[in-house]
């Protein structure tokens, strides 16, 4: 059965894992070097034994001759003495001076000449004898085993010390890593509930600054938006209520004879529905845009043809609102769209730019192409320009500025327009400023990226 781990458990072990191997390793490696010091000081106490004793013998019988088998002792003083073990020989042998076995043992026997490295014994400043190391290591004493006992226990004492503080540091430093986390987390399941999320608390550095500066913009525009759907929705029950009543009221008027059923007041119903018709048209298109349902009918289009077409069917309006209308003065390669959506979404700027651009004044259509493969598309006008705060609101759906309220639409166009132009992997950006005009840029690629049939 498994269990899950949170993400401080798995630093916390990932603490453990890397610490607890390495002192581990550490320790071992640090009783391992303090055994052999400790064995080299004994078997230094050892030489020193043997060569007094050596010495003293020497100087007692002037020959080597008659040298017992105690005088080379296999362990320091005090340390049980075991010669003659049947397995291995004992740490040093004595050679006389010429490197003869002096006193015989298992493996070597009296009289044998042995090369290798040797320790002269003096006495006088005379050569007496050389101390031969076998290579086997001294026998220890009850009181130094038992001294390098209590040291490995202090060291594994000292190492489960250390390792326990090191994994406890790791748990003090992942709940204070992840801090942040937990305040991310608080967010998300605040906005999951529907309610706005606190980041409470100093902004952290690095890279969970960031984060939190993402999340915060995340949560404003998130916030921005629900504000906005929720004015949408108003919005709409109005734009459909107010039209609604109106048609309600006329007809019932007319079903109880207060009034007559003219050709005029007909008419006017007529317009009203026309309004509801396109109204809802105007919304079918932007759900299908949101929801990625919306398709194209793309096709190798004549750039240049298609904005003389949008110029032809404007040329009429401008001239009796007495306005300049400038059409493109360059030739234009084709490119693959939809020519009836970016008709609509050219229709809808130069619409605009009509209505806000005085008598006198002058709208120009022109294209060009910034980039290979770019094209881009440009109305602009000399009208009276937009205020930042309405620049920024432009966008909105059914937002229209207060001067804009009395010409005809939905208040969905720019909505719509840019929806358009984003299906055909595009981009529509407004520029404006008081009494300086407006500018709509239309960014598209001439090989369109978008979905279509």
């Amino acid at each position: 059965m498994r269990f899950p781990l949170t993400l401080r458990a798995r630093l916390v072990l990932a603490f453990a894992l890397v610490s607890v191997p390495a002192l581990l390793l550490l320790s071992a490696v640090t009783f391992g070097y303090v055994q052999r010091a400790y064995v080299n000081i004994k078997a230094q106490e050892v030489v020193s034994q043997v060569m007094n004793n050596v010495q003293a013998h020497y100087r007692a019988n002037g020959t080597l001759a008659g040298l017992h088998p105690q005088e080379i002792p296999v362990a320091p003083a005090g340390a049980p003495v075991q010669m003659g073990h049947p397995d291995s020989p004992p740490p040093y042998l004595v050679l006389d001076p010429q490197r003869r076995v002096v006193v015989g043992v298992t493996g070597y026997p009296a009289g044998t000449v042995l090369d290798g490295a040797v320790q002269p014994i003096l006495v006088d400043g005379q050569t007496i004898a050389y101390l031969y190391a076998t290579g086997t290591p001294p026998t220890l004493d009850a009181q130094s085993r038992a001294l390098l006992t209590r040291s490995g226990w202090l060291l594994a004492g000292l190492v489960t010390a250390v390792a326990g503080l090191a994994v406890l540091s790791g748990a003090l430093l992942a709940r204070r890593f992840l801090a942040p986390l937990g305040v991310l987390q608080d967010g998300v399941h605040r906005l999951t509930l529907g309610q706005s999320p606190r980041l409470h608390g100093a902004m952290p550095d690095g890279e969970w600054g960031e984060l939190f500066r993402a999340f915060g913009a995340m949560t404003a525009e998130l916030e921005r938006r629900r504000i906005a759907d929720r004015q949408f929705g108003a919005d709409i029950a109005h734009e459909l209520g107010t039209p609604l009543a109106v048609l309600r009221g006329t007809v019932e008027a007319m079903q109880d004879g207060t009034l007559p059923a003219t050709p005029e007041r007909l008419g006017r119903l007529q317009i009203q529905l026309s309004h509801l018709l396109h109204l809802s048209g105007d919304l079918r298109l932007l759900w299908l845009a949101d929801a990625g349902d919306l398709r194209l009918n793309c096709e190798n289009v004549t750039v240049t043809a298609l904005l003389t077409d949008v110029q032809d069917a404007f040329r009429s309006a401008a001239s009796e609102r007495g306005v300049i209308l400038d059409g493109p003065a360059v030739i234009l390669p084709t490119a693959l769209l939809d020519p009836v959506r970016i008709t609509q979404v050219l229709h809808n700027l130069v619409q605009n730019a009509l209505n806000h651009t005085p008598s006198g004044g002058r709208v120009t259509l022109t294209a060009d192409q910034p980039a290979p493969g770019t094209l881009r598309i440009v109305v602009r006008d000399t009208g009276r320009g937009m205020a930042p705060e309405q620049l920024e609101r432009v966008f909105d759906r059914l937002y229209r500025a207060d001067d804009s309220r009395a010409a005809p639409g939905s208040g969905l166009g720019l909505s719509i327009a840019r929806s358009l132009v984003a299906a055909h992997g595009g981009t529509l950006t407004l520029s404006s400023a008081p009494g300086a005009g407006t500018e709509a840029t239309v960014t598209l690629p001439l090989s369109s990226t978008g979905d279509h049939l």
